[in-house]
């Protein structure tokens, strides 16, 4: 093997070396992105429930509100009607 061989495969060698650590680097910071999109996937699917449950207390609260509504008008014409009858009579 004469010189020239040798010096470039120590210039392969060192520009491999090179490469494997900055595909190493990337893996890495692959692996972190890929945990933080796995948080946020949970924090995603976390708040989506909660909301699906403020939407149903919502529409709970909503029927409530228009039955309460619905017998305070009856409870007003109730005694509307009283104290009309008392008036006439």
């Amino acid at each position: 093997m004469s010189a020239g061989n040798g010096e470039s495969f120590d210039a392969a060698a060192e520009r491999l070396d090179r490469a494997m650590n900055r595909l190493d680097t990337s893996m890495r910071a692959l692996s972190s992105r890929m945990r933080s999109v796995g948080k946020l996937e949970a924090e995603n699917r976390r708040l989506s429930s909660e909301l699906d449950e403020a939407r149903a207390r919502a529409t709970r609260i909503d029927d409530t509100a228009d039955m309460v509504s619905q017998r305070l008008g009856n409870a007003i014409d109730s005694i509307r009607d009283v104290l009309g009858s008392e008036a006439r009579g």
